[in-house]
């Protein structure tokens, strides 16, 4: 929904990183639809790519010859942004994730907390839509990722047009983030509404087990 972010929970192999990589347009599903904003994300991937965008955690953020700021340069230039209008968002986003004192430094010599927050920033300069998270917090450390999930937080609160896909394997991150989680196993929803009402429902399966075992 418009203004919502939505966290998907699963197991390895559920079919998270799958369904983020269709929605994305990366792969294509063996069976079924996906619309974004009412665009079918299989027959119109032309109009689906500049709307939306990907941040997924270990990813390469970018050639490695190059600054953090050249890498998010590069990528604002293949959406067909104009640098005058980008330059800001690179310069703002640097500093968002703490780099704005290493924005000359190749990528190559910064550390993988560092790489994963330069492939964040890359996330956002494009102003997408809808945005997927790929567990985007992958290797940073614990201050690090607080201060994204608070990002994260205000970025779509000043825009409730814009929408954002979660997965994420901390029940305690989508606790904090999420307006609705889904829990998926084997590629299908098993259960999905707020964070709250989720862990009520878990409590109360837990509690009826413990009867049972008496």
């Amino acid at each position: 929904r418009p203004g919502e972010m939505i966290g998907i929970l699963g197991p390895n192999g559920a079919g998270k990183t799958t369904l983020i990589r269709i929605l994305s347009t990366l792969l294509s599903p063996t069976s079924g639809e996906a619309f974004i904003e009412g665009i079918d994300a299989v027959r119109d991937v032309r109009k689906i790519r500049p709307l939306i965008n990907v941040v997924s955690g270990g990813e390469t953020c970018g050639y490695g010859i190059l600054t953090a700021k050249e890498n998010l340069r590069l990528f604002t230039e293949l959406y067909g942004i104009p640098w005058k209008i980008a330059k800001s968002r690179v310069d703002k986003m640097l500093k968002v994730v703490g780099l704005d004192r290493y924005y000359g430094v190749r990528v190559n010599r910064l550390s993988t907390g560092m790489r994963q927050r330069v492939n964040f920033a890359r996330g956002f300069i494009t102003d997408p839509k809808v945005l997927f998270l790929d567990e985007p917090t992958v290797g940073m450390d614990v201050h690090a990722a607080m201060e994204i999930r608070e990002f994260v937080k205000s970025w779509l609160a000043e825009d409730r047009t814009r929408t954002i896909l979660l997965t994420t394997h901390y029940m305690a991150e989508a606790d904090d983030l999420c307006d609705r989680t889904a829990i998926i196993d084997q590629g299908r929803v098993q259960a999905i509404d707020t964070p709250g009402a989720l862990k009520k429902m878990v409590q109360k399966v837990m509690m009826e087990n413990e009867k049972l075992k008496k």
